[in-house]
């Protein structure tokens, strides 16, 4: 699993065989290219929360026996159902927990426990996913093993669905969909026969009665871990042993379940990088040659196509789309230079917008790489972090980033972020103008962090973290807006990961009461 991929080659390859430097070797004020207009600003706009507002919602889980902050196992898989967070608690002990919060202590209660079950490999509570009238999630007991559960949000509605592999065994299932009222989902299964893992699509309405299998893709094919949902479908790729690769759309119906296109007839060619903007995903297919390809994709047949090839000298990433563009970035592979990119979506040649300066670009070991990106629902603005390698596993620096897809309004908010190879700093877009991160500073660690998508207005959220522990940090996790809060998991004074959050309001306070 894991894969990723790619297409044949383009007849548009940027700066292969051009003659002349590569964008990447020319100076930084050579390529501020400026568009001709920006895309228009979302309604929302949200003021900074404030250290006041962002509090500790509930103590949850004993202190950690690990005693490493960073690998604090605190509440995940934050997902909206029936108007409440709702999230997995899996303690350090085995047992686990579907848990649900309105944003108070009181309002902080569990839906289901699960006991613990026999044996050193301690299977997780995961993979929340909601329709309009229930909540799907992978939960594990002793008498079925690792299985699909359903809820309606109370303990006596949270029930197992259907033992898929009878027995403990439990079932491997991944691309947990909502397609309407029904869940989609994949169930791996390893075949002993061939040696080779078996791809099935399945769909559930909730009953035993009504979980069936839609398509055996086989063992023959890989199916990748990356997806996109559009609309009411999930789109995913699939690969053929001998080297096709196609993308395919499901409804959750077996009419609607089809191959939208043969994206390559090639060997080793791999998707990365699937961004969905709205009703538009975009994603890249790289091949064994070093070429990749920028893709874009509607749901339908005629709306998938290729939009542009960028050549072997360099590395290119998927950002997003922002109006009629979307953007990418390229980093040489020799002058370690990064360069924002935008490419019509409407077809035409890709255009330079911004290079990102990089202090370390003659020092040797220093690519450039993006790291996380995140754009609110709808949003004018794309929020992206860039790390810079070095010799080790560890990042040499860390840098928070927004875009609106002109020079002038591409800026660097704050360096560094988390410099951890083990701890990777969130980005998470609440609005056009608001932010939620994690950042490094040496009097407080790794803590959160908000910006309004301005250096001025980028700040430390609170600093949760406890001194005088050799590592002060609270690793901030899995930033969620639900409602008028942010919620996310903190390392704190309990000495384990809780429940955090913070609260939203177009209300603003001065900056010298925010913190």
């Amino acid at each position: 699993m894991g894969w990723r991929g790619g297409w044949a080659v383009s007849l548009l390859v940027v700066g292969v065989g051009c003659g002349g430097a590569l964008p990447e070797e020319q100076t930084e004020a050579g390529l501020a290219q400026e568009p001709t207009s920006a895309p228009e600003v979302t309604a929302e706009a949200l003021c900074l929360p404030t250290a006041a507002g962002t509090q500790r919602v509930k103590t949850i889980l004993p202190p950690s026996e690990l005693g490493i902050p960073r690998f604090a196992m605190g509440p995940d898989s934050f997902e909206s159902f029936q108007g409440a967070l709702h999230f997995a608690v899996n303690f350090e002990d085995g047992r686990r927990g579907l848990w649900r919060s309105t944003g108070t202590d009181a309002g902080t209660t569990p839906v289901r426990s699960f006991p613990a079950t026999d044996g050193t490999a301690t299977p997780r509570l995961s993979q929340l996913t909601a329709t309009p009238t229930q909540l799907f999630f992978q939960a594990p007991d002793s008498v079925n093993g690792l299985e699909l559960w359903v809820s309606d949000g109370t303990t006596a509605g949270t029930r197992l669905v259907r033992d898929l592999t009878p027995g403990a065994e439990g079932s491997y299932l991944t691309h947990l969909t909502a397609t309407g009222s029904t869940l989609v989902f994949f169930r791996e299964v390893f075949d002993t026969t061939v040696f080779t893992t078996r791809y099935e699509l399945w769909r559930s309405d909730g009953t035993a009665a009504g979980t069936v299998r839609l398509r055996d893709f086989g063992t023959r094919v890989d199916v990748s871990y990356l997806d996109a949902k559009v609309g009411n479908a999930l789109l995913f790729f699939v690969r053929e042993l001998e080297g096709a690769i196609s993308l395919w759309r499901t409804d959750g119906t077996a009419s609607g379940t089809l191959q939208l296109k043969r994206l390559d007839a090639g060997p080793n060619t791999f998707p990365n990088d699937v961004r969905t903007s709205g009703a538009l995903t975009l994603f890249k297919l790289d091949e064994s040659s070093g070429l990749s390809e920028l893709w874009k994709s509607d749901g339908t047949a005629g709306g998938t196509l290729r939009l542009a090839s960028f050549g072997s000298t360099r590395s290119m990433r998927v950002l997003g789309a922002l109006g009629a563009y979307a953007y990418v970035t390229t980093t040489s592979y020799s002058t370690q230079y990064m360069v924002l990119y935008r490419v019509p979506l409407a077809g035409g040649n890709p255009e330079p917008v911004f290079t990102l300066p990089n202090d370390y670009a003659s020092q040797g070991a220093a690519f450039p790489y993006l790291d996380a990106v995140s754009q609110a629902p709808g949003g004018s603005r794309l929020y992206f972090s860039v790390a810079i390698g070095s010799d080790g596993p560890a990042p040499r620096d860390t840098q928070l980033w927004v875009t609106n897809g002109t020079a002038g309004g591409t800026t660097l908010l704050r360096r560094p972020l988390s410099l951890s190879d083990e701890y990777s700093s969130p980005v998470y877009a609440v609005a056009d103008n608001l932010v939620f991160f994690s950042a490094y500073d040496p009097a407080t660690g790794i803590e959160p962090w908000v910006s309004n998508g301005t250096p001025g207005g980028t700040r430390l959220l609170k600093n949760i973290g406890v001194q005088p522990l050799p590592d002060p940090s609270s690793y901030p996790r899995e930033f969620f807006r639900q409602g008028s809060r942010v919620y996310f998991s903190a390392y704190d004074d309990t000495l384990n990961a809780q429940l955090w959050s913070s609260a939203l309001s177009n209300t603003c306070v001065a900056p010298e009461d925010a913190l």
